[in-house]
């Protein structure tokens, strides 16, 4: 796993994270999830990131971490980081949010406006949050691109260490400003999983079907979803990206991919054209 700063928080996590919408959201799924944070800690992943709205996820995420302390990923691997969200338009709301996940998931490293509701509101709170110690760092996330220009906005008060938003080979939006900005302000960019059903995930991978994947190996590149999380950390060092999955096998390939060398300018050429002209 390569490792990189997450902007200015200075912070080293692997440019393939965990994201667990629907698939750590397991009634009684204590084992199940240990299983796959355990696995990505082998392979070098040391950030997951939660939501209270993803139903039983933090709750295996919290009961996860209590097995997991004192575990070591591979030598000179970073400590875990939690990211989790709060989605409230007020702020004695976010707060009792913040404050209901805070024991079920044992700490809370950056903590996160949902699809900047309320986020006029809650980001000075989130702040505070910050500056008590309770919290370590502060972002916002938005999944459709129509709401980037708040995203900017919310950015340039200075108080946004991270955004999370969707990019992919199908969805390039964010690279017109949003990613130029992160750049600009040492804001940190995470990734919202490329092959999610919530950005079109069937039709993106209609316009993969004519690339030959067996010319990809040497990438570590074994399949379409691998070919989406290669590219974005290719084309844009830097960002981590959260992939989401349920299965133990997944976690292992999704990581390796960060093993291998980037995709040449020229093959992310390729790629778009493939994708623009499907």
């Amino acid at each position: 796993m390569r490792y990189q700063a997450l902007g200015r928080l200075g912070w080293r996590v692997g440019e393939i994270g965990c994201g667990t919408y629907r698939t750590f959201d397991i009634p009684n799924g204590f084992d199940a999830v240990l299983g796959l944070m355990r696995t990505g800690l082998g392979c070098g992943v040391n950030f997951f990131d939660s939501a209270p709205m993803y139903g039983h996820t933090e709750a295996n995420i919290g009961h996860a971490l209590s097995r997991l302390a004192g575990a070591d990923g591979p030598l000179g691997s970073p400590p875990i980081r939690i990211g989790k969200k709060v989605e409230q338009e007020d702020r004695e709301a976010a707060l009792r949010q913040f404050e209901a996940s805070l024991p079920i998931l044992g700490r809370i490293d950056l903590l996160q406006i949902h699809n900047m509701v309320g986020w006029r509101v809650v980001l000075p709170l989130l702040a505070e949050l910050k500056a008590e110690g309770r919290i370590a760092a502060v972002g916002v996330t938005q999944r459709d691109h129509t709401g980037f220009e708040e995203v900017e906005v919310a950015m340039r008060t200075g108080l946004v260490d991270t955004i999370q938003v969707p990019y992919n080979l199908m969805q390039r939006e964010a690279e017109a400003r949003l990613l130029p900005l992160a750049r600009d302000l040492g804001v940190g960019v995470l990734v919202m999983t490329p092959i999610c059903p919530l950005f079109e995930r069937d039709a993106l991978l209609k316009r993969l079907q004519g690339v030959k994947l067996e010319a990809l190996t040497i990438f570590n590149v074994g399949d379409f979803g691998g070919v989406c999380l290669k590219y974005v950390i290719s084309k844009h060092p830097g960002v981590m990206v959260l992939p989401a999955t349920g299965r133990v096998e997944r976690v292992i390939s999704n990581a390796a991919v960060s093993d291998a060398p980037a995709f040449p300018p020229e093959l992310i050429r390729e790629l778009e054209t493939s994708v623009e002209s499907a």
